[in-house]
This record gives structure tokens, C-alpha cells and sequence, in this order.
């Protein structure tokens, strides 16, 4: 391979840079490999619950053969799905990105979508147990799909670039510090800092048990090493910090190798077995199918523009005001989630774990393509690669956190507020909502009342308009169906 078409050299890296930088960003994102499969198969088992008419306790022991070869095709497909797009976003794009499904994304298809399309299927007279729940899952990917394909419609027409050059500098800015503290309160949560609070009291509260449990103090002994060696500068300070904090945590017995490691590797999950039928019932149930779909394409949308947009900022991947191969990088996001229901598992995103390899130093798309090898040799052993406990990575992210407050100076005090009370609510709102889309969504519905209801309406483009219309179907959206 050409080393000289990643341009090392004009980006400030070099090829020990950017694997170090590759394998910090797997290892960060390897979780994936076991939540993804974990959360698909537990929508997958409360559809088939309702199907059969049996308690999940039941179901599991009844169709356990089943539910693992479910899993594990989930497991296989997560790690598939990831690889080769991760691939496509290095070779192609030459981009530092990792992708892989997306939490939530994910969560939404398991719990809400599986079961629901299960449910049509029965009460139309379709299909009936078993099959019912697996069909749910193929039209569950389906509508993953048609999401992908709206989303390159977009990308390849460049709609989606000028939407993200029209987001004023400002907003960027605060959309790039909010994924900074959203990044740094998943940390806190993978350490078991913090936990869900009391109902009708505090949303979160201190997770006072974590104190007296080992997992903390590894936490954040991880923390205090990944910043300590930040600080002296070494390079792979991210990646030393993981594997350090792995390493204790399989001596301490918190990761076991032996019960992780798959001998078959099924893809019983693909759509691609089910053609035709799976798409003549989607069809036919169309008019829940789209919704769906659609529901899907603006959070796979703005997630994805406001993570880039973080990302390449991060990576000073901005050039004359705009971010370098921007057109190129959303082709390769929209053609992930094209690729993802084909292997069989949910909607692949850009990972904003990607932030700590390019803390590390990657720049380039080779940071991507040694992701992708990892992800691929991982393939059969892909339980044990995830088995590397959250707490082992927690004490990273929250320092990928902190870094991304280094943008803060940008984002000046000025007598306008109508651009700096926006970002302001994009910075609370992606961590405090728990997600990217809404915090984006209310700082640019916030930014053109703000404008309009000062006489400046002149100033808002085309594109934040289109933008605010499309946030504003997607709220419709979540209050109608229950998103």
C-alpha cells in the first residue's frame, strides 16, 4: 500500500503514531462487540416472549440454542459491520474514524421496533411464533436500510455538507464541547461514579456503592495514569492506560479468557436470507415501516454531524473554514448503515470514541484502517476482545472529556448572545439529554427563534432553516411514537 496517499506528512503524523492511534481507538470502542449483541438479543427475546406467550424466564431456557445463535450472529455481525466500514471511512475518506452500531440506535431497534413489527405480524395474520420474532428482526433491519440509503441520498447530492458549512462557528463550537462532556460523563458512568438517581428527586446521583467495590479504584487509577502520562507527553499515554488496567483486571480475575471464545460463526440475523419475503411484508406494512425508517435517518443524521464535526475539530481537520474530505467521510457514514442489516445487526455510526485515538495522534485514515484489521482479527474472538471490562476505559474517556474543553477560548464572550446562548444550550444539552441529535436540535430551533424574534432572520441560511424543519418533524416524531 501506498503510504503516501493518507498525506502523514502535510496532517503532522507518521505510521507508529497512527497504528498506536488505531489500536487506542479499538480497544476504546471494543465494548461495542459484546453490548451491541447483548441488547439485540434481549429485544429479540421480549418479541419472542409476546409471540409465544411465555415469560422471558421461560424463553430463555425453552429457546435457549435459539437465543445464542442469535447473539452470537449479532456478535459476529457487530464486529463485521464495524470492520468494513471502518474500512471504507479509512481507505476512502482518510479519516481517523471508527464506526460501529450506535447506542441508542441500537436500544430503539431492540426494544421498541423488534418487538413492535413482531406484534403487526401476528395481529395481521402473517406469520406466528418463532418466526414471527425473527421476522420482526429482519424488518427491524430493513427499515435500518431504507435509513441508510435516505442518508446517501443526502450525502452524495453534498445537501448534508452545505448543512453542516451553514452551522454558524459558534454553534460548532459548542456542539464540539458538548460531545466532550458527553463523552466525559459516559466515562464517569463506565467507572460507576455515577448512577440513575431517584425518581422525582435527581436525575443522576453519586453511586455511592461503587466506593467499597475494586472496579472504581481501577477506574480511576486508569485516569490518573492515562493523565499522567498525557501530561509527560508520551505518545500512546491512552492505549498504555487500557492495557495496564486490563491487565490488572484479568489478574484480579474480572475478565476470563476461556469462557470467551466462539468456535462457529453464524449470520443468521442477515436480511439477505430472508429475500424476498422479509421485503414484500415491510412493504406491505409500509406505512409503519417508513416512520420508522425516517425516525431513524434524522438521529443517524445529526448524530452524525455533530460527532464529525467534534471529531475533525479535534483532529484541527478544518480547513478554510471547513472540515477536509467532509463530502467523502458522510458517503462512507451514510454506506455504513447500507452495509450493517446485510451482516445482519443495527444502524453503524461514526464512534465518538474515535476521540481518543486521535488524542493519541491520529490524523489520517490509516488510524481507521489499523481499527479495521483489529476489528476483523477480532471477528472469531470477538467476546473475549470485548470482554475488557468498561472501568478498564472510563478513566480515557474522561480525560478525552476534559481535552475537548480546550475549545472553550474559541467560544469568546461576545455582546451577541443570539449565536452564544445556542451553543451554551448545545453544550448542556447533548450531555444532560444523553444525546447528540437532541442537544443539537434544541440549539439550532433556539438559534433561529432567537434571530427571528430580534429582527435578524437575514442572518439565518437555508440550511439551518432546513435543518429546524427537519428537528422539528423528528420531535413530532418522538412525542407521537414514543422515540
Amino acid at each position: 500500500m501506498n503510504l503516501q496517499y493518507f498525506n502523514l506528512t502535510e496532517r503532522g503524523s507518521n505510521v507508529r503514531r497512527e497504528v498506536l492511534a488505531g489500536l487506542t481507538t479499538f480497544l476504546s470502542m471494543a465494548y461495542i462487540l459484546i453490548v451491541n449483541p447483548s441488547i439485540l438479543t434481549a429485544g429479540f427475546e421480549v418479541a419472542l416472549s409476546a409471540a409465544t406467550h411465555t415469560p422471558i424466564t421461560v424463553v430463555e431456557a425453552t429457546y435457549a440454542d435459539l437465543i445464542f445463535n442469535v447473539k452470537l450472529s449479532f456478535t459476529v455481525a457487530t464486529a463485521l459491520a464495524a470492520a468494513i466500514a471502518t474500512l471504507i471511512m479509512g481507505l476512502y475518506a482518510n479519516m481517523p474514524f471508527g464506526l460501529a452500531p450506535g447506542m441508542g440506535e441500537n436500544s430503539f431497534i431492540a426494544f421498541s421496533v423488534i418487538p413492535l413489527f413482531t406484534e403487526i405480524l401476528i395481529n395481521r395474520g402473517h406469520l406466528v411464533g418463532v418466526n414471527a420474532a425473527l421476522f420482526g428482526i429482519y424488518l427491524a433491519l430493513i427499515s435500518v436500510l431504507f435509513n441508510g440509503i435516505l442518508f446517501l441520498i443526502f450525502s452524495i447530492g453534498k445537501l448534508r455538507e452545505a448543512i453542516i458549512n451553514s452551522i454558524p462557528e459558534k454553534l460548532r463550537l459548542g456542539i464540539a464541547i458538548g460531545i466532550g462532556l458527553f463523552i466525559a460523563f459516559i466515562g464517569f458512568s463506565s467507572a460507576g461514579i455515577v448512577t440513575a438517581g431517584i425518581p422525582g428527586a435527581t436525575p443522576v446521583q453519586l453511586n455511592a456503592k461503587a466506593f467499597s467495590q475494586l472496579p472504581l479504584y481501577l477506574a480511576l487509577v486508569g485516569f490518573i495514569l492515562a493523565a499522567t502520562l498525557y501530561a509527560l507527553r508520551v505518545t500512546g499515554s491512552f492505549l498504555i492506560s487500557i492495557v495496564v488496567i486490563s491487565i490488572v483486571s484479568a489478574a484480579l480475575g474480572y475478565i476470563r479468557p476461556e469462557s470467551f471464545l466462539i468456535t462457529k460463526m453464524p449470520l443468521m440475523t442477515s436480511i439477505v436470507g430472508s429475500i424476498p419475503s422479509s421485503f414484500y411484508l415491510y412493504f406491505t406494512l409500509f406505512g409503519l415501516g417508513f416512520p420508522i425508517a425516517f425516525s431513524l435517518f434524522i438521529v443517524d443524521f445529526f448524530d452524525g454531524v455533530g460527532t464529525i464535526t467534534g471529531l475533525s475539530i479535534k483532529a484541527n481537520l478544518v480547513k478554510d473554514g471547513k472540515i477536509i474530505n467532509i463530502d467523502r467521510a458522510l458517503i462512507s457514514d451514510s454506506l455504513a448503515s447500507i452495509i450493517a442489516p446485510f451482516v445482519g445487526t443495527s444502524t453503524t455510526v461514526v464512534y465518538i470514541e474515535s476521540s481518543t485515538g486521535i488524542e493519541t495522534g491520529g490524523r489520517t485514515g490509516l488510524t481507521a484502517l489499523t481499527t479495521a484489521l483489529m476489528l476483523l482479527i477480532s471477528i472469531p474472538f470477538a467476546p473475549l476482545i470485548a470482554s475488557i471490562p468498561s472501568f478498564a476505559t472510563a478513566g480515557v474517556l474522561i480525560m478525552v472529556g476534559l481535552l475537548f474543553l480546550s475549545m472553550a477560548p474559541d467560544l469568546k464572550l461576545s455582546n451577541d448572545l443570539s449565536e452564544l446562548i445556542p451553543a451554551f444550550l448545545a453544550i448542556i444539552s447533548i450531555p444532560f439529554t444523553y444525546s447528540i441529535t437532541t442537544g443539537i436540535g434544541l440549539a439550532i430551533i433556539t438559534y433561529i427563534a432567537l434571530k427571528v424574534l430580534l429582527g435578524r432572520y437575514r442572518e439565518v441560511t437555508w440550511g439551518m432553516w432546513l435543518v429546524a424543519a427537519l428537528f422539528i418533524v423528528y420531535f413530532a416524531l418522538v412525542a407521537t411514537m414514543g422515540i
